[in-house]
């Protein structure tokens, strides 16, 4: 074991803290996805990963992972218990989570640039995205293209991998299922610009 390890080598006597494995209500190991294991470092789980993370907290653990993992007052996380079960409306229990946990590991603006690829991804809107925040999504895995300037839609969703040739592109283009920066575009002609 590691206390060994390090007792053999240093020749002091050495201390270790364990605690009881964390699980989730289903069972399974907490800390581990799908894709793996969540990490501290923003090399291995960006903060918006990170983030995700926390925000995906079953609702039969949220309330106990407050506890472990925040350092809210237990009134607080009562209270804020009590509100969501009477609120009728989705939980906030998550997002105070992702929030208190984000905030503590990757600090206020790690926090801020989590919320902000949240927001720009469900709305639609990825003017609000910065370029270090494009960086993130690639890091966890979204696919991307480099596209040359006045590079057609068709061949790009073609490259992209998202339809298997320009016929289906412009079928898909042509029945308002291509959206570009939050805007639904129909011309199957659309070229790229410095804008997008």
């Amino acid at each position: 074991s590691g206390i060994d390890l390090t007792r053999r080598q240093h020749q002091k006597q050495v201390f270790g803290l364990t605690v009881p494995l964390i699980t989730k209500a289903d069972g399974t190991k907490f800390g581990k996805t799908e894709g793996g294991a969540v990490w501290l470092a923003p090399e291995k789980t960006s903060p918006y990963k990170f983030y995700q993370f926390w925000i995906n907290t079953a609702d039969a653990d949220v309330y106990r992972f407050l506890k472990f993992f925040t350092f809210m007052s237990l009134e607080d996380i009562n209270a804020l218990e009590e509100e969501d079960k009477n609120s009728g409306k989705a939980p906030r229990a998550q997002y105070v989570l992702a929030e208190e946990v984000t905030g503590m590991v990757h600090g206020a603006e790690g926090l801020a640039a989590a919320k902000r690829i949240t927001q720009s991804l469900f709305s639609g809107a990825l003017h609000d995205m910065t370029e270090a925040d494009f960086a993130q999504l690639a890091q966890d895995g979204m696919p991307t293209i480099k596209l040359d300037r006045d590079a057609d839609l068709q061949q790009a969703l073609v490259n992209a991998e998202l339809v298997p040739s320009r016929g289906q592109a412009r079928t898909m283009i042509g029945s308002n299922a291509v959206t570009i920066n939050g805007e639904k575009q129909s011309d199957a002609e659309y070229r790229f610009s410095d804008s997008d």
